[in-house]
């Protein structure tokens, strides 16, 4: 049994994850922003690379 399968979602499957991954994304900045808040610039850096791969993931095909 392997969890690396190829799966199909339709895109309003897409917005619900995308909706909890930013709730949860929410809930851990409140609780722990004295953690976050001492790594603003590394985790702003990490953003927006990671941000720009996808982008240019995406409009290459």
């Amino acid at each position: 049994m392997t969890i690396f399968k190829n799966y199909t979602y339709s895109w309003w499957q897409i917005g619900l994850f995308k909706l909890a991954l930013l709730s949860l994304g929410i809930v851990i900045g409140v609780c722990w922003k004295e953690i976050f808040s001492e790594y603003i610039n590394v985790f702003l850096g990490i953003g927006i690379v990671l941000s720009l791969y996808i982008m240019s993931v995406s409009f290459k095909r």
